[in-house]
């Protein structure tokens, strides 16, 4: 085997296992991969000054690539009251309460509760009232699309007193929240681009208020700071007649050049519906004992009207869609779309059975988050949507069957940025949609490359690609279904580079 690997950027990693037959090795220079192949014969091509990670037995596979992340909403989070993981009304009080007495500012925001927690699904603003008395609050649920404010606050917004906002109405509180500072962000995104280095992560596609965010990324990138390649989806919104919609595309394209590996666009972002726990998620039969169909937010040929404008400019577009009825809504949109344009539907939470062979007869990417799927967080997502319907819910294995692309998340911060949660309900924990381990990383790498047309790039572990690495502590052949949550990187490799090491 003969390769170059000289310099200060070149790295060798060995004594580990790839999914190559007989590969224990990768060498890196120049931020690519240059070869794989036996210990033997990576350290004969290599310098004495190369460094050398020694991988310990453990597993050597390509970075993940989060293909559905709100990274900049979700690094925020990260300094503010974390409701996640909180089972019951107790534990969420003194969560709440705890954090409002350790915390002075003019506001207590957080988020991360379940609907679970209370009794009927949804938090009393009584409740919170009683928690903070003395200043607004507003606490938005794990899914982002309920939020709950206490009287404070709903009386600034001029808000309705009840306290739960659903969707568009979270914006009357959410607006009034002291805005950041631009250097508060850039802080955050480096707490979270550490964090994404820490669970193997050196890709995420960013779900929306991409153009927003660009300055921030952009100045990352021109400081030399990122340790993650970022793809931004710009916002695509109902209610605009075309030509204010071809306009705004005008708009979007001037921010649409070339910037390299580490930040790209040329995806937008639209919503079908809501979700199922508040029953705004779109259906095609009424939600058990109700009349509601849930809140479709397009009209009926408004979406494929707006897909069609987009798709000639060249745009990928991407739908957010659980409910059947928004499926299929997007589906149909996506019916005369050009192909390989590789338009997607992110969620897929409950489609009907009749609609998941049109993802792979009209190429579209089936984008999906397991661990929204995890038991101990469905009790008012099954109970509202009903036994029967439940029971054909997050379908990723029949679509795979089917020859759809599959591309995996996590949607942080709706759950934790956490591959190896994902991995373990993608294969075990969802039992009628068990997938195997090498298709469940395939979808978080190859899958996540190929669902951004970045497959030439990265997602795979060839001579040529970004040297985007993870390596596990363990040999993944060897580990239980079981095991997987308990899996820890031992290194992060971004475009040659270590940037986590344990």
């Amino acid at each position: 085997m003969r390769y170059k690997c000289r310099g200060m950027t070149a790295l060798l990693i060995v004594n580990g296992s790839t999914s190559e037959p007989g590969a224990t090795a990768v060498a890196v220079a120049d931020g690519r991969i240059r070869a794989v192949g036996t210990d033997n014969e990576i350290r004969e091509g290599a310098s004495s000054e190369v460094r050398i990670l020694d991988a310990a037995g453990g597993s050597i596979i390509p970075a993940f690539n989060d293909a559905h992340v709100h990274f900049l909403m979700a690094s925020r989070s990260l300094g503010e009251l974390d409701l996640f993981g909180a089972g019951t009304q107790a534990e969420v009080e003194l969560r709440v309460a705890a954090y409002a007495g350790r915390h002075a500012g003019p506001w207590v925001t957080g988020r991360g509760w379940f609907y679970s927690a209370f009794e009927g699904g949804m938090p009393p603003v009584e409740l919170l009232d009683r928690l903070v008395p003395d200043r607004p609050a507003y606490l938005e649920s794990y899914d982002a699309h309920t939020g709950w404010a206490n009287s404070r606050a709903l009386s600034m917004a001029g808000a309705s007193p009840g306290g739960v906002l659903k969707e568009a109405d979270m914006l009357r509180v959410s607006r009034l929240v002291p805005a950041r500072t631009r250097e508060q962000d850039l802080d955050a995104l480096r707490a979270g681009m550490r964090l994404a280095a820490s669970r193997g992560v050196v890709s995420v596609q960013e779900a929306g208020e991409g153009l927003d965010q660009l300055p921030l990324w952009q100045s990352l990138m021109d400081r030399g700071e990122l340790t993650l390649r970022v793809r931004l989806a710009f916002d695509m919104i109902p209610g605009l007649a075309m030509a204010d919609w071809a306009s705004r595309l005008d708009l979007y394209e001037e921010a649409r050049r070339d910037r390299g590996p580490w930040l790209s666009t040329g995806i937008l972002k639209a919503f079908a519906d809501g979700v199922v726990e508040s029953r705004t998620a779109s259906m095609l039969e009424p939600y058990p004992g109700t009349s509601e169909l849930g809140e479709p937010l397009w009209g009926r040929d408004e979406l494929r009207e707006a897909v069609r404008v987009a798709d000639a400019r060249g745009w990928q577009v991407q739908v957010h869609a659980i409910g059947d009825a928004a499926i299929r809504q997007a589906l149909d949109a996506f019916e005369d779309a050009t192909p390989g344009r590789r338009h997607r539907i992110e969620h897929i939470e409950a489609p009907a059975t009749a609609d998941l062979g049109r993802f792979a007869a009209l190429g579209v990417i089936a984008s999906m988050q397991p661990q929204h799927a995890e038991p101990d967080l469905i009790e008012v997502w099954r109970r509202n949507l009903g036994t029967d319907r439940a029971a054909d819910a997050w379908p990723w294995r029949t679509l795979l069957e089917s020859g759809a692309h599959l591309a995996f998340g996590t949607d942080w911060p709706v759950v934790p940025l956490d591959p190896f949660a994902s991995l373990a309900v993608a294969t075990e924990r969802h039992e009628r949609q068990r997938i195997g381990l090498a298709q469940a990383v395939g979808a978080w790498t190859s899958g996540g490359a190929y669902a951004e047309h970045a497959e030439g790039q990265k997602g795979r572990l060839r001579p040529g690609l970004l040297a985007d690495i993870a390596v596990l502590d363990r040999d993944l052949r060897a580990v239980s279904p079981s095991d997987l949550a308990a899996i820890q990187i031992k290194a992060t490799v971004a475009g040659g580079r270590i940037v986590h090491e344990r």
